[in-house]
């Protein structure tokens, strides 16, 4: 991997989620090669910590947003360019779990907002974004979507969740396809297990499903592989935000220590 050092410099970057644990990892990584960076969230007190904690660390506009609403993202689209002049990344990092619940177990009201959250979210700011990198002519603006092991994978958490990430690999695959002439490259990033807010923070981390839960620590527990690192996860984000990663668009890259390389 080429030098990470101001591979991103002048080079604008919107991070959803941006306040959480892989969020900030991924937001303080960008800041350290030299980009603009927006981080939105819709948790505002996350917000207001984060701010803090990047003051010092290069150029940030920390907005709240709720990504499921497009009137919001639009909005927030708008205000970064005005703020920063133009947009050339954006990582659609915000999501949320599930209880861990099979199919037949799962309430409409999880299976709504989880969908929501986690695919819709995605659309709706890729939807938005492309309609800057369209009518500027980007000559390589880059859409990095975090997937999970769930991506690929059906222990890795329950229906919703896990049909989520399954669809994100479509999401991503036909926005490379569709828009690779046009100057747009999207990839797809699955990292294995992280302590991040998505476990300790979300809406649906309490009571989860005994047997779904069993099933993930028993894979896990067999696997005996080390918990990923947020900081690999986000150097791998910078990278393929980089003009330095031109070859690569459409890929589904795992950052998982090798845990589906042995299952």
């Amino acid at each position: 991997m080429a030098s990470l050092s101001k591979s991103l410099s002048a080079r604008t970057c919107l991070i959803t989620g941006g306040a959480g644990g892989l969020g900030k990892s991924i937001a303080v990584a960008f800041l350290a090669a030299g980009a603009n960076v927006v981080v939105c969230d819709i948790n505002q007190k996350m917000l207001d910590t984060i701010a803090v904690d990047l003051s010092d660390k290069g150029p940030v506009l920390i907005s709240q947003c709720d990504i499921t609403n497009a009137a919001e993202v639009k909005s927030l689209v708008e205000r970064s360019i005005k703020h920063f002049g133009t947009l050339d990344v954006l990582v659609n990092c915000a999501g949320i779990t599930d209880r861990f619940e099979p199919v037949g177990m799962v309430s409409e009201d999880i299976w709504s907002k989880v969908m929501a959250v986690n695919l819709t979210g995605s659309f709706l700011m890729s939807k938005e974004v492309l309609r800057h990198f369209i009518g500027r002519k980007a000559e390589d603006a880059a859409i990095i979507n975090i997937g999970s092991l769930a991506s690929q994978r059906g222990w890795a958490g329950g229906a919703a969740y896990t049909t989520s990430k399954h669809a994100l690999v479509g999401l991503t695959r036909s926005t490379a396809a569709y828009y690779k002439n046009q100057g747009i490259r999207c990839n797809l990033v699955m990292p294995g297990g992280m302590n991040t807010t998505i476990i300790t923070k979300g809406p649906y981390t309490q009571n989860t499903h005994r047997e779904g839960q069993r099933l993930l620590d028993v894979v896990v527990d067999a696997l005996a592989t080390p918990i990923s690192d947020t900081r690999e996860v986000a150097n791998l984000c910078v990278f393929l935000a980089s003009k330095g990663s031109s070859a690569l668009n459409g890929a589904l890259i795992t950052v998982d220590k090798g845990q589906t390389s042995v299952l």
